[in-house]
């Protein structure tokens, strides 16, 4: 049996055509057929059903599946340690870091290790980052903390992290009173619905302005990258303290009350498998330390 004809398997159960999947691999469709039926000669079970439409898995096939499945995780994971001690050995840090707190954390820690370490950054809202450290392209990620993070991941708690409604220094509402109701009606720029800043502020406006909120902007990126277009205009965003305090968003401000203000803890995430290098060791004190006296200021 070969581990190739196993992810291949896998691929066409999920994907439900022969055809479909061979273009993918840039293979014949003839060679991966050829590939299914030897599995199917080693098992001496059939484990596609041929339709008008393209393939179903039989029962012996579910069962292959869900054992293909495992492989090909065992398979990344193995190819994710392998470069986290490839990386190890090299002096190399793979760091990915949410946009908020590149100068607040990843600045600090980086300035003081690069007498003896070379990093590789990766800058990237939180989803994003924990599917690169998921697959082992990156070692860690400084990232915001969520229900939904895999258990596959060990993490340290840094602290929390403020997000507040901003518009721009001399919007309407930093100079007459407000509502909630009035907060609905805004136009808004946020990040995807995936984005948990951005689920926040979705359930708020719903629950008490009965509002559902339709983005006049949604960008996959930090808010701040549009700070030009907010504080030129009446739009409004949701945007971190440090992201706030940064010189992009110099011109914006924080809504006063009842604007909502949400808190939201901060970790370093890494792979329970990964090896932990003395570099990894340092850096997640450096950043730990960054973080301790990024509340002070």
């Amino acid at each position: 049996m070969e581990i190739d004809d196993l992810l291949w398997f896998k691929r066409v159960a999920e994907r439900g055509s022969v055809r479909r999947v061979a273009a993918e691999l840039g293979i014949s469709q003839p060679a991966l057929s050829k590939a299914i039926r030897r599995l199917e000669t080693s098992f001496g079970l059939k484990l596609f059903e041929r339709t008008a439409r393209g393939v179903l898995l039989t029962d012996a096939g579910r069962m292959v599946y869900e054992r293909a499945i495992q492989l090909s995780d065992w398979s990344l994971n193995m190819a994710a340690d392998v470069a986290s001690l490839k990386s190890a050995n090299t002096g190399q840090l793979r760091v990915g870091v949410v946009p908020a707190l590149v100068q607040a954390l990843l600045i600090p820690a980086a300035r003081a290790m690069l007498a003896q370490s070379r990093f590789t950054v990766r800058v990237q809202l939180s989803d994003q980052l924990f599917q690169l450290l998921s697959i082992g392209e990156i070692d860690c990620a400084i990232a915001a903390m969520d229900d939904r993070v895999s258990h596959e991941f060990n993490h340290q708690v840094l602290g929390q992290q403020r997000s507040l409604v901003v518009g721009r220094a001399h919007h309407p509402f930093q100079k007459r009173p407000f509502d909630v109701t009035d907060l609905g009606a805004q136009e808004w720029v946020l990040s995807p619905k995936h984005i948990v800043l951005r689920q926040w502020i979705d359930r708020f406006l719903k629950i008490n302005a009965r509002r559902e909120v339709v983005p006049a902007i949604e960008v996959d990126a930090t808010p701040a990258v549009l700070a030009p277009l907010i504080e030129t205009t009446d739009l409004l965003t949701v945007l971190t303290e440090d992201a706030l305090r940064s010189a992009a968003c110099r011109k914006l401000r924080a809504l006063p009350s009842p604007a909502p203000v949400w808190s939201l803890d901060i970790g370093l995430f890494w792979r329970r498998t990964a090896q932990f290098s003395p570099q990894m060791e340092q850096f997640r004190n450096l950043v730990a330390e960054a973080y301790a006296g990024s509340e002070g200021r």
